[in-house]
């Protein structure tokens, strides 16, 4: 199996890793002098073949082969905004969006969630997240892990995704259901975003200010599902359509 790691400013030529990149590769993945691993960058969609020249778990020294177009990123823009939960809520969220293709998560506070950190833990959190992404796209292969934006009032995240083609409100009282919805959309290629409340669902001014955002309420049936089971579910959806 290749091993992965992300790489800011990827350039040909040596370089020294960053600490954490070294513990993965020295430590975890044991690589030594002479090993390859694949270097991508996620900003920039490239990756190139590198080997490891001296294997510090601290600041590994690397050479890096010719830059490449990334072979696995995400296709069309898919934006989850994705309502602050509770516990590892979140961090399951954003593992699963890396690996089923969103390309931007925007995590949003809502009137009934029960989160409500701010300032430095909610920093420390983005970062976590962001790590998470990093990770999770390292571990499936893919270039481009989703950009993690937050933490917005619901207004502005609703604004954040206003550029998306294709709007849903996941709400289990719609009329529309998603699959009739979402089908015409990934056949005509449109840019997607789905808006998911907390556990307690999103009040009804939340669900009137996301219509009145173009957003198009949906369901998805009549089970009653955790809101990281909603968000894969409708991420899922667009990767199985999206196939073909």
């Amino acid at each position: 199996m290749t091993v992965r790691a992300p790489v800011s400013d990827l350039a040909e030529g040596e370089r020294i890793l960053s600490g954490e990149t070294s513990r993965y590769l020295c430590r975890v993945r044991r690589l030594a002098p002479g090993d390859v691993f694949v270097a991508f960058d996620p900003d920039a969609r490239t990756e190139a073949d590198a080997t490891i020249l001296d294997a510090k778990a601290d600041a590994a020294r690397v050479s890096v082969g010719p830059l490449r177009p990334a072979r696995v990123v995400a296709g069309s823009d898919v934006v989850l905004v994705y309502a602050l939960a509770k516990g590892d809520k979140v961090d399951d969220v954003v593992r699963d969006a890396t690996e089923l293709g969103a390309t931007r998560v925007i995590v949003t506070r809502t009137e009934r969630a029960v989160v409500k950190a701010s300032g430095d833990r909610m920093k420390d959190k983005l970062d976590r997240w962001r790590r998470i992404a990093e990770q999770a796209a390292r571990q499936c292969g893919r270039a481009d892990p989703p950009a993690i934006e937050g933490v917005f009032d619901w207004p502005e995240a609703l604004e954040r995704a206003a550029d998306c083609e294709a709007r849903f409100c996941l709400d289990p009282r719609a009329v529309h259901a998603l699959g009739g919805a979402l089908a015409p959309a990934i056949e005509r290629g449109a840019s997607i975003a789905f808006a998911i409340g907390p556990e307690g669902g999103l009040s009804a001014p939340e669900i009137e200010s996301a219509t009145a955002s173009g957003f198009l309420p949906v369901s998805l049936g009549s089970f009653i599902l955790r809101t990281e089971t909603v968000a894969a579910a409708v991420l899922g959806a667009v990767r199985v359509l999206s196939s073909g």
